[in-house]
């Protein structure tokens, strides 16, 4: 088993996530709580970044311990989570651009949300349900292509902070982030590509 194969490398990257999540939720919920006005949507909408967090951490756990090695199984699992995160961080946006902005673009955004949220859900369901169709294959078409692009993304995204002016600090976070994503999404599209789950998606 490789680095990038590694169910427990996947885990451990979710972890880093969700906790950076949570601790970025919160000091935006700190600084909209504190700024003269109060920055009342924005503060609501870091209720969704926080939530996001506990969710993949939901995730990540769990796998970093052990308790799932099963590359199908974390496959289904994250695609069902992307899509419970979209709805739920969808929300909390919506709600915060109803307080700053208007109501009208506010249920455009959970709407939106909601919509494609249930879709992936849906689709993490096809994808563990046991069967193998002409759609599961176009699933699995879609999924190698979409983490494809993603790993080369958050590869990409582990050097540009250096290649720009923000501070260190901001520097290292992008960039541990970037990684972290380069795993989840390396190990994804690994485990697609695996004669396991193209076997259960028919192809």
């Amino acid at each position: 088993m490789s680095f990038i194969d590694n169910p427990k490398n996947f885990g451990l990257a979710a972890v880093v996530i969700g906790i950076v999540s949570i601790l970025a939720g919160i000091l935006a919920i700190v600084n909209g709580a504190l700024a003269d006005p109060m920055a009342t949507g924005s503060v609501v909408a870091s209720i969704g970044t926080i939530l996001y967090g506990v969710l993949i951490l939901g995730i990540g756990l769990p796998i970093y311990r052990g308790e799932d090695t099963n590359a199908f199984s974390i496959l289904g699992k994250f695609v069902n989570f992307v899509g419970l995160a979209t709805i739920v961080v969808g929300i909390f946006t919506g709600a915060g651009l109803m307080v700053d902005d208007s109501i009208a673009s506010g249920v455009v955004e959970i709407v939106i949300a909601l919509i494609f949220g249930l879709i992936l859900m849906w689709i993490a369901k096809r994808i563990t349900d046991g069967t193998a169709d002409t759609f599961d294959k176009i699933i699995w078409i879609i999924l190698v292509i979409v983490f494809l692009v993603l790993t080369i993304v958050s590869l990409i995204g582990i050097i540009t902070p250096f290649l720009t002016d923000m501070a260190v600090i901001d520097m290292v976070i992008v960039a541990v982030l970037s990684l972290c994503e380069f795993i989840l999404y390396a190990f994804l599209l690994v485990a697609v590509l695996s004669n396991d789950v193209k076997s259960k998606m028919g192809m």
